[in-house]
Protein backbone atom coordinates (compact mmCIF):
# COMPACT_ATOMS: atom_id res chain seq x y z
CA UNK A 1 0.00 0.00 0.00
CA UNK A 2 1.22 3.53 -1.03
CA UNK A 3 0.21 6.97 0.51
CA UNK A 4 -2.25 7.19 -2.45
CA UNK A 5 -3.55 4.07 -1.96
CA UNK A 6 -4.03 4.71 1.84
CA UNK A 7 -6.10 8.08 0.82
CA UNK A 8 -8.75 5.66 -0.95
CA UNK A 9 -9.66 3.36 2.13
CA UNK A 10 -13.54 4.10 3.23
CA UNK A 11 -12.30 5.57 6.94
CA UNK A 12 -10.31 8.19 5.24
CA UNK A 13 -12.47 9.79 2.92
CA UNK A 14 -12.32 13.39 2.73
CA UNK A 15 -8.77 13.84 3.85
CA UNK A 16 -6.79 15.96 2.53
CA UNK A 17 -3.57 16.33 1.71
CA UNK A 18 -1.73 19.46 2.77
CA UNK A 19 1.92 19.01 1.76
CA UNK A 20 3.52 16.21 0.60
CA UNK A 21 1.92 15.62 -2.62
CA UNK A 22 5.70 14.59 -4.39
CA UNK A 23 5.44 11.74 -1.71
CA UNK A 24 2.29 10.08 -2.71
CA UNK A 25 4.07 6.98 -4.21
CA UNK A 26 6.07 6.01 -1.25
CA UNK A 27 5.42 2.58 0.86
CA UNK A 28 3.21 2.67 4.15
CA UNK A 29 4.65 -0.34 5.91
CA UNK A 30 2.99 0.94 9.31
CA UNK A 31 0.39 3.35 11.38
CA UNK A 32 0.48 4.40 14.78
CA UNK A 33 -0.42 6.80 17.57
CA UNK A 34 1.65 9.71 19.13
CA UNK A 35 0.40 12.32 21.36
CA UNK A 36 3.00 14.51 23.41
CA UNK A 37 2.87 17.41 25.57
CA UNK A 38 6.65 18.12 25.14
CA UNK A 39 9.04 17.64 22.41
CA UNK A 40 11.95 16.80 25.06
CA UNK A 41 9.55 13.33 25.50
CA UNK A 42 10.86 11.97 22.65
CA UNK A 43 14.12 11.97 24.08
CA UNK A 44 14.58 8.47 24.86
CA UNK A 45 13.80 7.28 21.37
CA UNK A 46 16.34 6.30 18.88
CA UNK A 47 16.84 8.79 16.41
CA UNK A 48 17.98 6.36 13.45
CA UNK A 49 17.41 3.16 12.05
CA UNK A 50 14.47 2.04 14.17
CA UNK A 51 11.72 3.50 11.94
CA UNK A 52 11.74 1.88 8.19
CA UNK A 53 11.05 5.90 6.73
CA UNK A 54 7.39 4.59 6.13
CA UNK A 55 5.31 4.90 8.69
CA UNK A 56 2.58 7.43 9.20
CA UNK A 57 2.07 9.17 12.58
CA UNK A 58 -1.44 10.05 14.28
CA UNK A 59 -2.31 12.92 16.09
CA UNK A 60 -4.30 16.09 16.94
CA UNK A 61 -1.42 17.74 18.74
CA UNK A 62 -3.66 17.83 21.62
CA UNK A 63 -1.63 19.44 24.17
CA UNK A 64 0.05 21.97 21.84
CA UNK A 65 -2.68 22.61 19.76
CA UNK A 66 -1.63 26.68 20.23
CA UNK A 67 1.97 25.91 20.11
CA UNK A 68 3.34 26.58 16.92
CA UNK A 69 6.75 26.61 17.41
CA UNK A 70 6.27 23.09 19.47
CA UNK A 71 4.42 21.87 16.93
CA UNK A 72 7.12 22.51 14.09
CA UNK A 73 9.65 20.73 16.94
CA UNK A 74 7.85 17.84 16.85
CA UNK A 75 7.89 17.48 13.15
CA UNK A 76 11.74 17.88 13.35
CA UNK A 77 12.14 15.08 15.62
CA UNK A 78 9.49 12.82 13.52
CA UNK A 79 12.04 13.54 10.52
CA UNK A 80 14.79 12.50 12.30
CA UNK A 81 12.84 9.25 13.25
CA UNK A 82 13.04 9.33 9.38
CA UNK A 83 8.52 9.22 9.57
CA UNK A 84 6.93 9.30 6.57
CA UNK A 85 4.06 11.72 7.64
CA UNK A 86 1.28 12.62 10.11
CA UNK A 87 -2.51 12.56 9.51
CA UNK A 88 -3.99 15.11 11.40
CA UNK A 89 -7.25 14.74 13.43
CA UNK A 90 -9.81 17.20 14.77
CA UNK A 91 -8.96 20.49 13.29
CA UNK A 92 -11.25 23.35 14.18
CA UNK A 93 -12.07 21.43 17.77
CA UNK A 94 -8.80 20.73 19.16
CA UNK A 95 -6.28 22.39 16.93
CA UNK A 96 -8.08 25.81 15.99
CA UNK A 97 -5.98 25.67 12.24
CA UNK A 98 -3.41 24.30 10.72
CA UNK A 99 -0.63 26.96 10.46
CA UNK A 100 1.17 28.11 7.29
CA UNK A 101 4.63 27.45 8.81
CA UNK A 102 3.84 23.50 10.03
CA UNK A 103 2.87 23.35 6.38
CA UNK A 104 5.52 24.70 5.09
CA UNK A 105 8.00 22.95 7.90
CA UNK A 106 6.56 19.52 6.35
CA UNK A 107 6.92 20.15 2.66
CA UNK A 108 10.74 21.85 3.45
CA UNK A 109 11.37 18.10 5.22
CA UNK A 110 9.54 15.74 2.38
CA UNK A 111 6.95 14.49 4.94
CA UNK A 112 3.71 13.96 4.29
CA UNK A 113 0.52 15.81 5.73
CA UNK A 114 -2.75 14.62 5.88
CA UNK A 115 -5.95 16.38 7.09
CA UNK A 116 -9.05 14.33 8.00
CA UNK A 117 -11.77 16.17 7.71
CA UNK A 118 -12.21 19.14 9.43
CA UNK A 119 -14.58 19.91 12.55
CA UNK A 120 -15.58 16.16 12.71
CA UNK A 121 -15.05 14.90 16.66
CA UNK A 122 -17.25 11.61 16.06
CA UNK A 123 -14.19 10.43 13.49
CA UNK A 124 -11.70 7.70 15.18
CA UNK A 125 -8.37 6.76 14.67
CA UNK A 126 -8.37 3.08 15.68
CA UNK A 127 -10.75 3.04 12.27
CA UNK A 128 -7.77 4.37 9.83
CA UNK A 129 -5.56 1.95 11.84
CA UNK A 130 -7.63 -1.01 11.50
CA UNK A 131 -8.01 -0.55 8.10
CA UNK A 132 -4.53 0.49 6.95
CA UNK A 133 -2.96 -2.49 9.34
CA UNK A 134 -5.39 -4.76 7.40
CA UNK A 135 -4.58 -3.82 3.61
CA UNK A 136 -0.47 -3.67 4.58
CA UNK A 137 -1.22 -7.40 6.73
CA UNK A 138 -2.72 -8.42 3.45
CA UNK A 139 0.12 -7.56 1.29
CA UNK A 140 2.30 -9.98 3.36
CA UNK A 141 1.01 -12.63 1.00
CA UNK A 142 2.14 -10.76 -1.58
CA UNK A 143 5.45 -10.29 -0.37
CA UNK A 144 7.28 -11.52 -3.47
CA UNK A 145 5.57 -10.12 -5.83
CA UNK A 146 6.65 -6.69 -4.43
CA UNK A 147 10.46 -7.02 -4.65
CA UNK A 148 10.83 -4.73 -7.46
CA UNK A 149 9.15 -2.05 -5.46
CA UNK A 150 10.89 -3.12 -1.61
CA UNK A 151 14.07 -2.75 -3.49
CA UNK A 152 13.95 0.77 -5.65
CA UNK A 153 12.05 1.80 -1.78
CA UNK A 154 15.07 0.41 -0.31
CA UNK A 155 17.76 2.29 -2.78
CA UNK A 156 15.99 5.69 -2.26
CA UNK A 157 16.36 6.06 1.26
CA UNK A 158 18.07 9.45 2.29
CA UNK A 159 21.69 9.89 2.13
CA UNK A 160 22.97 10.02 5.76
CA UNK A 161 21.38 7.04 7.33
CA UNK A 162 22.67 3.49 7.58
CA UNK A 163 20.59 2.30 4.96
CA UNK A 164 21.32 -1.32 5.17
CA UNK A 165 20.17 -0.92 8.88
CA UNK A 166 16.85 1.04 7.65
CA UNK A 167 16.69 -1.60 4.50
CA UNK A 168 16.44 -4.75 7.14
CA UNK A 169 13.80 -2.32 9.07
CA UNK A 170 11.57 -1.65 5.88
CA UNK A 171 11.75 -5.45 5.27
CA UNK A 172 10.75 -6.85 8.75
CA UNK A 173 8.00 -4.58 9.30
CA UNK A 174 6.76 -6.01 5.82
CA UNK A 175 7.25 -9.72 6.90
CA UNK A 176 6.69 -9.18 10.64
CA UNK A 177 10.25 -11.06 10.67
CA UNK A 178 13.34 -10.99 12.49
CA UNK A 179 16.74 -10.62 10.64
CA UNK A 180 20.12 -10.86 11.32
CA UNK A 181 23.28 -10.56 8.92
CA UNK A 182 25.75 -13.01 10.13
CA UNK A 183 29.45 -13.27 9.19
CA UNK A 184 31.28 -17.05 8.58
CA UNK A 185 32.34 -17.02 12.48
CA UNK A 186 28.45 -15.92 13.41
CA UNK A 187 28.53 -12.63 14.64
CA UNK A 188 25.86 -10.56 14.05
CA UNK A 189 26.40 -7.82 11.71
CA UNK A 190 23.42 -5.73 11.13
CA UNK A 191 20.11 -6.76 12.58
CA UNK A 192 15.90 -6.19 13.10
CA UNK A 193 14.03 -7.83 15.18
CA UNK A 194 10.33 -8.34 15.39
CA UNK A 195 9.07 -7.16 17.45
CA UNK A 196 12.09 -5.34 18.94
CA UNK A 197 11.69 -6.55 22.43
CA UNK A 198 12.90 -10.16 20.92
CA UNK A 199 16.20 -8.44 20.06
CA UNK A 200 18.61 -10.07 22.96
CA UNK A 201 17.11 -12.90 23.09
CA UNK A 202 17.30 -13.75 19.49
CA UNK A 203 20.98 -13.16 19.71
CA UNK A 204 21.88 -15.09 22.72
CA UNK A 205 20.21 -17.84 20.68
CA UNK A 206 22.51 -16.95 17.67
CA UNK A 207 25.73 -17.10 20.00
CA UNK A 208 24.66 -21.13 21.11
CA UNK A 209 27.03 -23.02 19.46
CA UNK A 210 24.35 -25.62 19.66
CA UNK A 211 21.85 -23.64 17.36
CA UNK A 212 20.10 -25.71 14.99
CA UNK A 213 21.24 -24.09 11.13
CA UNK A 214 18.24 -25.58 8.91
CA UNK A 215 14.86 -24.32 7.20
CA UNK A 216 12.07 -23.37 9.49
CA UNK A 217 13.48 -25.20 12.58
CA UNK A 218 11.16 -24.82 15.66
CA UNK A 219 12.75 -23.61 18.36
CA UNK A 220 10.47 -22.13 21.70
CA UNK A 221 11.84 -18.40 22.98
CA UNK A 222 10.04 -16.41 25.77
CA UNK A 223 7.12 -19.41 25.76
CA UNK A 224 6.45 -18.54 21.80
CA UNK A 225 7.49 -21.14 19.19
CA UNK A 226 9.35 -19.79 16.12
CA UNK A 227 10.33 -21.01 13.25
CA UNK A 228 14.16 -20.28 12.43
CA UNK A 229 15.88 -20.31 9.18
CA UNK A 230 19.56 -19.86 8.64
CA UNK A 231 20.91 -19.43 4.65
CA UNK A 232 23.96 -18.25 2.79
CA UNK A 233 23.63 -15.02 0.61
CA UNK A 234 25.08 -15.50 -2.76
CA UNK A 235 27.64 -12.40 -3.10
CA UNK A 236 31.08 -14.28 -4.41
CA UNK A 237 32.73 -11.26 -4.96
CA UNK A 238 32.77 -9.92 -1.46
CA UNK A 239 35.31 -10.19 0.90
CA UNK A 240 34.02 -13.10 3.08
CA UNK A 241 30.99 -15.18 3.13
CA UNK A 242 27.50 -13.95 4.91
CA UNK A 243 24.72 -15.40 6.35
CA UNK A 244 20.78 -14.33 7.05
CA UNK A 245 19.36 -15.45 10.17
CA UNK A 246 15.54 -15.05 9.92
CA UNK A 247 13.19 -15.83 12.87
CA UNK A 248 9.56 -16.00 12.06
CA UNK A 249 5.68 -17.05 13.99
CA UNK A 250 4.84 -18.52 10.69
CA UNK A 251 7.45 -20.93 8.23
CA UNK A 252 8.83 -19.00 5.57
CA UNK A 253 7.67 -20.43 2.36
CA UNK A 254 10.64 -21.10 -0.65
CA UNK A 255 9.68 -18.10 -2.41
CA UNK A 256 9.67 -15.52 0.80
CA UNK A 257 13.04 -17.05 1.36
CA UNK A 258 14.41 -16.39 -2.10
CA UNK A 259 13.09 -13.07 -1.92
CA UNK A 260 14.55 -11.95 1.04
CA UNK A 261 17.68 -13.28 0.14
CA UNK A 262 17.74 -11.52 -3.47
CA UNK A 263 16.40 -8.07 -1.18
CA UNK A 264 19.45 -8.56 1.26
CA UNK A 265 22.17 -9.17 -1.86
CA UNK A 266 20.67 -6.44 -3.32
CA UNK A 267 21.06 -4.03 -1.00
CA UNK A 268 24.68 -4.93 -0.28
CA UNK A 269 26.10 -5.17 -3.31
CA UNK A 270 24.25 -1.32 -3.75
CA UNK A 271 25.49 0.45 -0.42
CA UNK A 272 28.55 -1.38 0.10
CA UNK A 273 30.37 -4.34 1.86
CA UNK A 274 31.81 -1.63 4.24
CA UNK A 275 28.88 -1.27 5.84
CA UNK A 276 28.90 -4.44 7.47
CA UNK A 277 32.67 -4.56 7.99
CA UNK A 278 33.05 -0.92 9.77
CA UNK A 279 33.50 -1.60 13.22
CA UNK A 280 33.41 2.08 13.61
CA UNK A 281 30.09 3.07 11.88
CA UNK A 282 28.21 0.44 13.59
CA UNK A 283 29.54 1.10 17.17
CA UNK A 284 28.33 4.89 16.55
CA UNK A 285 25.21 3.90 15.41
CA UNK A 286 24.31 1.33 18.18
CA UNK A 287 24.96 4.19 20.48
CA UNK A 288 22.87 6.50 18.00
CA UNK A 289 19.71 3.80 18.51
CA UNK A 290 20.08 3.13 22.36
CA UNK A 291 21.72 -0.96 21.51
CA UNK A 292 24.40 0.04 23.88
CA UNK A 293 25.05 -4.26 24.87
CA UNK A 294 25.93 -4.11 20.62
CA UNK A 295 28.19 -1.18 21.31
CA UNK A 296 29.47 -2.69 24.59
CA UNK A 297 30.76 -6.09 22.16
CA UNK A 298 31.61 -3.52 19.59
CA UNK A 299 34.05 -2.01 22.14
CA UNK A 300 35.42 -4.41 23.31
CA UNK A 301 35.84 -5.95 20.16
CA UNK A 302 38.27 -2.60 18.98
CA UNK A 303 39.91 -3.10 22.64
CA UNK A 304 38.56 -0.33 24.37
CA UNK A 305 37.83 -1.02 28.00
CA UNK A 306 34.27 0.16 28.76
CA UNK A 307 34.49 -0.57 32.30
CA UNK A 308 37.54 2.21 32.36
CA UNK A 309 36.78 6.01 31.97
CA UNK A 310 36.56 7.23 27.97
CA UNK A 311 37.07 10.29 26.31
CA UNK A 312 34.28 11.01 23.88
CA UNK A 313 34.91 13.79 20.89
CA UNK A 314 32.80 14.92 18.07
CA UNK A 315 33.60 17.69 15.49
CA UNK A 316 31.09 19.29 12.66
CA UNK A 317 31.58 21.19 9.59
CA UNK A 318 28.95 22.14 7.24
CA UNK A 319 31.06 21.25 3.97
CA UNK A 320 32.70 18.10 6.21
CA UNK A 321 36.37 18.00 7.00
CA UNK A 322 38.81 15.70 9.14
CA UNK A 323 39.92 17.63 12.48
CA UNK A 324 39.88 14.70 14.68
CA UNK A 325 41.88 12.11 12.59
CA UNK A 326 44.86 13.49 13.75
CA UNK A 327 44.05 12.26 17.24
CA UNK A 328 43.79 8.49 16.31
CA UNK A 329 47.52 7.35 16.55
CA UNK A 330 47.35 8.82 20.31
CA UNK A 331 44.83 6.76 21.66
CA UNK A 332 46.11 3.44 22.79
CA UNK A 333 42.56 2.42 21.40
CA UNK A 334 39.95 3.84 19.87
CA UNK A 335 36.82 3.84 17.06
CA UNK A 336 36.72 6.77 14.66
CA UNK A 337 34.02 7.29 12.28
CA UNK A 338 33.21 10.06 9.91
CA UNK A 339 29.82 10.55 8.40
CA UNK A 340 28.48 12.99 5.99
CA UNK A 341 28.56 15.88 8.29
CA UNK A 342 30.21 14.50 11.53
CA UNK A 343 33.46 13.19 12.67
CA UNK A 344 33.28 11.14 15.99
CA UNK A 345 35.99 9.38 18.36
CA UNK A 346 36.17 7.58 21.24
CA UNK A 347 38.42 5.61 23.25
CA UNK A 348 40.00 5.21 26.45
CA UNK A 349 41.60 8.40 28.05
CA UNK A 350 43.79 10.69 25.71
CA UNK A 351 46.61 13.32 27.22
CA UNK A 352 45.03 16.26 28.50
CA UNK A 353 46.98 18.42 26.28
CA UNK A 354 46.51 16.83 23.53
CA UNK A 355 42.97 17.56 23.57
CA UNK A 356 42.77 21.35 24.34
CA UNK A 357 44.55 22.02 21.24
CA UNK A 358 41.78 21.00 19.31
CA UNK A 359 39.71 24.60 18.96
CA UNK A 360 36.80 25.50 16.61
CA UNK A 361 38.55 27.67 13.38
CA UNK A 362 35.13 29.09 12.67
CA UNK A 363 31.75 29.79 13.77
CA UNK A 364 30.08 27.53 11.60
CA UNK A 365 32.18 24.84 13.22
CA UNK A 366 31.00 22.87 16.07
CA UNK A 367 34.09 20.68 18.22
CA UNK A 368 32.96 18.72 21.46
CA UNK A 369 34.42 16.60 24.29
CA UNK A 370 33.21 15.10 27.31
CA UNK A 371 36.41 13.38 29.43
CA UNK A 372 36.35 10.42 31.32
CA UNK A 373 32.81 9.39 30.02
CA UNK A 374 32.19 5.87 32.77
CA UNK A 375 29.52 4.18 30.13
CA UNK A 376 28.20 4.46 26.71
CA UNK A 377 24.60 5.47 28.44
CA UNK A 378 26.66 8.63 27.87
CA UNK A 379 27.57 9.03 24.73
CA UNK A 380 24.13 7.39 23.53
CA UNK A 381 22.82 10.31 25.26
CA UNK A 382 25.14 12.95 23.91
CA UNK A 383 25.04 11.67 20.35
CA UNK A 384 21.27 12.50 20.28
CA UNK A 385 21.75 15.93 22.21
CA UNK A 386 24.26 17.27 19.50
CA UNK A 387 22.38 16.28 16.83
CA UNK A 388 19.25 17.82 18.21
CA UNK A 389 20.13 21.07 19.13
CA UNK A 390 23.44 21.80 17.10
CA UNK A 391 22.13 24.78 15.49
CA UNK A 392 20.70 26.22 18.19
CA UNK A 393 24.23 25.96 20.33
CA UNK A 394 26.22 27.27 17.42
CA UNK A 395 23.62 30.40 17.98
CA UNK A 396 23.78 30.49 21.42
CA UNK A 397 27.82 30.14 21.60
CA UNK A 398 29.25 31.44 18.12
CA UNK A 399 32.65 32.13 19.26
CA UNK A 400 33.33 29.41 22.08
CA UNK A 401 36.28 27.56 21.48
CA UNK A 402 35.47 24.28 22.48
CA UNK A 403 31.99 22.30 23.55
CA UNK A 404 31.05 20.25 26.89
CA UNK A 405 27.73 18.58 28.12
CA UNK A 406 27.13 21.36 30.01
CA UNK A 407 26.45 23.41 26.86
CA UNK A 408 24.50 20.78 25.83
CA UNK A 409 22.60 20.64 28.96
CA UNK A 410 21.86 24.33 29.11
CA UNK A 411 20.61 25.26 25.62
CA UNK A 412 18.01 22.26 26.23
CA UNK A 413 16.88 23.62 28.89
CA UNK A 414 16.22 27.17 27.67
CA UNK A 415 12.78 26.28 25.53
CA UNK A 416 10.45 28.77 24.60
CA UNK A 417 8.56 28.41 27.57
CA UNK A 418 11.37 29.67 29.82
CA UNK A 419 10.92 33.02 31.35
CA UNK A 420 14.25 34.93 31.00
CA UNK A 421 15.67 37.75 32.41
CA UNK A 422 14.31 41.04 30.33
CA UNK A 423 17.71 42.35 29.26
CA UNK A 424 16.80 44.81 26.86
CA UNK A 425 14.48 46.35 29.62
CA UNK A 426 16.88 45.84 32.74
CA UNK A 427 20.34 47.23 30.82
CA UNK A 428 18.92 49.12 27.76
CA UNK A 429 22.43 48.96 26.26
CA UNK A 430 22.45 46.28 23.48
CA UNK A 431 26.80 47.03 24.07
CA UNK A 432 25.85 45.80 27.35
CA UNK A 433 23.81 42.77 27.11
CA UNK A 434 26.78 41.50 24.08
CA UNK A 435 29.63 42.12 26.54
CA UNK A 436 28.03 40.15 29.14
CA UNK A 437 27.08 36.97 26.03
CA UNK A 438 30.56 37.40 24.80
CA UNK A 439 32.13 37.08 28.55
CA UNK A 440 29.40 34.28 29.84
CA UNK A 441 29.11 32.13 26.63
CA UNK A 442 31.87 32.57 24.53
CA UNK A 443 34.81 33.27 26.62
CA UNK A 444 34.64 30.92 29.87
CA UNK A 445 34.32 34.42 32.15
CA UNK A 446 37.81 34.96 31.08
CA UNK A 447 38.47 38.98 31.35
CA UNK A 448 41.41 39.25 29.13
CA UNK A 449 39.72 36.93 26.48
CA UNK A 450 36.10 38.47 26.36
CA UNK A 451 38.55 42.44 25.90
CA UNK A 452 40.86 40.82 23.25
CA UNK A 453 37.87 39.64 21.22
CA UNK A 454 35.99 43.05 21.37
CA UNK A 455 39.01 45.12 20.55
CA UNK A 456 38.26 46.84 23.89
CA UNK A 457 40.61 47.22 27.43
CA UNK A 458 40.49 45.05 29.76
CA UNK A 459 39.17 47.74 32.40
CA UNK A 460 36.17 48.54 29.84
CA UNK A 461 34.97 44.89 30.51
CA UNK A 462 35.08 45.46 34.39
CA UNK A 463 33.55 48.53 34.09
CA UNK A 464 30.50 46.81 32.04
CA UNK A 465 30.23 44.32 34.58
CA UNK A 466 30.30 45.73 37.63
CA UNK A 467 27.79 48.18 35.83
CA UNK A 468 25.34 45.22 35.14
CA UNK A 469 25.26 43.80 38.27
CA UNK A 470 24.15 47.30 39.07
CA UNK A 471 21.56 48.11 36.80
CA UNK A 472 20.33 43.95 37.14
CA UNK A 473 20.60 44.14 41.08
CA UNK A 474 22.42 40.96 41.36
CA UNK A 475 25.51 39.44 41.64
CA UNK A 476 27.20 37.78 39.10
CA UNK A 477 29.72 35.73 42.61
CA UNK A 478 26.17 34.49 43.53
CA UNK A 479 25.56 31.72 41.56
CA UNK A 480 21.82 30.96 41.38
CA UNK A 481 21.96 34.58 39.63
CA UNK A 482 24.44 33.74 37.52
CA UNK A 483 23.06 30.77 36.47
CA UNK A 484 20.09 32.22 35.55
CA UNK A 485 21.62 35.20 33.73
CA UNK A 486 23.67 33.02 31.73
CA UNK A 487 20.09 31.41 30.45
CA UNK A 488 18.86 34.35 29.64
CA UNK A 489 21.51 35.42 27.41
CA UNK A 490 20.98 32.11 25.85
CA UNK A 491 17.81 32.78 25.42
CA UNK A 492 18.44 35.83 24.06
CA UNK A 493 21.10 34.86 21.22
CA UNK A 494 18.61 31.85 20.85
CA UNK A 495 15.20 33.62 19.71
CA UNK A 496 16.04 37.66 19.33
Amino acid sequence: MNVRDMLKIPSMEGAKVLAGENQLDRLVTTISVLEVSEPAAYNQMPIKGEYSGNEFVITSFAQIADNIEKQLEVVSILHQHSQLGIILYYVGIIMPEVSQQLIDKMEELNMVLIMMPEKRMELRYSEVISEVLSYVNNEESQFEAQQDILIETIRNLPQGQHQIETGLSILSDKLKCSLFLLNKEQDVLVSKSWPRSLDHHLRDYLQDSTAVKQKNAVIELQQTVYFYTQAPLDLPTLSQPYFLAAFRKEPLSDSQLNSLQRMIETMIKFFGEEQLLNTSQQFFFACQTGDLAMANLLAKKAGITTNQPMDFYCFYKEQGEERLKELIKEYSNNLYYQDAKFEWLIGNSVDTTKGERLKRKTSSEFLFQVKQIPTLEIVHQQMQLIERNLQDLLRAFPNKSLFIPEDLGLVTDVTADFVPIDLSQALKDEEMIDTLAAYFLDYDESINNTAEALFLHNNTIKYRLKKAQEQLGQSFSHTASRYLLVKSLIYYRKYR
